[in-house]
């Protein structure tokens, strides 16, 4: 499939308006059983976003703050990732305030934006890759769950392909926030935990500890389903089973 024809079925399956004539190959992201587009980095990188906004819109649009403080991204960014991997035309139609972030993040957010900064590899999509993820970070579920992917396994690919000398690093596949969090204290001179190894640590759970779960929007589209009622008029980049859809089962 063309990669024209690809970006065209990506934008139908997230209900956003077609694209100008654009030649960069951005398509669906599918696994190789589910065919017709190859999974390239451009393709992943739209999933990726547009799983991210679509959650954050879903925020947004029953009241929890505008789009880009949800995403952490600012205006500007936000408009030119969907004339990168969407249309310039959708932005312009999102049903949702937009808003724009007009001050400094929270200490701790910026940490570990700066943390993923350092270590980006591509300028413009490893900046606002690392200011969503860290604006997701301080969300209360898994990382991967709070970024609208699939599986653990999603998260980890995005992080080794934006930043992969950070996440070269996490050879013990500790839960991502806590690394970022032991490689923060280590920059600093801390010592994270004070047990002689992780595995006599009391917290090892904390750290290591199963990170399986329903995707955030699998579970809001399962609710709709389960109340019998039509999705509401909620964000233009709806989470589908091409994009967004439900994790497969993990081991």
């Amino acid at each position: 499939m063309a990669a024209h024809e690809c970006q065209n079925q990506a934008l139908r399956t997230h209900d956003l308006p077609g694209p100008e004539a654009d030649p960069r190959p951005v398509g669906t992201w599918r696994t190789p059983a589910q065919g017709t587009c190859a999974p390239d980095a451009a393709t992943f990188d739209a999933h990726v976003f547009a799983c991210a906004i679509s959650l954050a819109a879903a925020e947004a649009d029953r009241g929890d703050g505008a789009l880009t403080g949800r995403l952490g991204i600012g205006q500007a960014a936000l408009e030119a990732v969907f004339a990168r991997y969407f249309s310039p035309r959708a932005f312009l139609h999102l049903p949702v305030p937009v808003g724009d972030i007009s001050s400094g993040a929270e200490e701790e957010e910026g940490l570990v934006s700066d943390l993923l900064r350092r270590h980006a590899i591509a300028p413009f999509t490893g900046r606002t890759m690392a200011a969503l993820i860290a604006r997701r970070a301080m969300e209360p579920n898994h990382l991967w769950q709070d970024l609208g992917l699939r599986n653990r396994d999603e998260l980890s690919h995005l992080l080794e392909a934006h930043f992969p000398a950070l996440a070269a690093g996490n050879t013990a596949h500790m839960k991502w926030k806590k690394y970022f969090y032991r490689r923060l204290c280590e920059g600093e001179g801390f010592v994270l935990c004070s047990a002689p190894s992780c595995r006599v640590c009391t917290d090892f759970d904390t750290c290591f500890g199963d990170e399986s779960g329903e995707s955030r929007l699998a579970h809001r589209r399962r609710a709709q389903e389960t109340a019998h009622a039509a999705p509401p008029p909620g964000p233009v980049l709806s989470g589908s089973t091409t994009l967004c859809g439900p994790p497969e089962a993990s081991s």
